[in-house]
């Protein structure tokens, strides 16, 4: 017998659900983005080898997450660094253009850190489930590029994928 297909591809929204109730505990640092006003990242490590940068847009209280964008490091690109991003917006502030803000808001701070060190350029890359079209709108207008269709190897499900190349210069 083969391996089980997950039937889901992952949803950055578990991802902002679970931050909002470690944020909750108050036991999650958050450190604001010095660029961005009222944008704040967070580092961790889900996995032995894996580093993970977080943004999030937290209300004026700083006690609820209005937008959340994961980053990920994924490989390379023509010798490139490639960052893997999810994004997620809280319900109740959905279709008020926070991902496209925040989404934005988080390419420029990933080509400022690249630039800073010492990096030519980066890919920026978004996969998104075919049946997604609020997200699939988000990457098109912030990463600006064709996308790619393809089976997603976690979920065996049809999915685009959105990549950008970013030159830091």
């Amino acid at each position: 017998m083969g391996a089980a297909v997950n039937k889901l591809m992952v949803d950055p929204h578990d991802g902002l659900v679970s931050f909002q109730q470690a944020l909750g505990t108050g036991n999650l640092l958050v450190a604001p983005v010095p660029s961005h006003h009222n944008l704040f990242s967070h580092v961790d490590f889900p996995a032995p080898g894996v580093s993970r940068l977080t943004y999030v847009r937290l209300s004026e209280d700083r006690r609820k997450v209005i937008a959340f964008v994961s980053c990920v490091l994924n490989g390379e690109i023509d010798g490139y660094r490639c960052i893997a991003v999810g994004y997620a917006v809280s319900q109740d502030e959905r279709n008020k253009g926070h991902a496209k803000q925040v989404l934005r808001e988080v390419v420029i701070d990933l080509v400022l850190q690249a630039r800073m060190n010492g990096a030519e350029a980066i890919y920026i890359e978004a996969v998104v489930d075919v049946t997604n079209l609020p997200s699939q709108r988000v990457a098109e207008a912030i990463l600006n590029m064709e996308r790619e269709e393809f089976i997603d190897s976690n979920s065996g499900r049809p999915a685009y994928r959105y990549t950008a190349r970013y030159e830091c210069n």
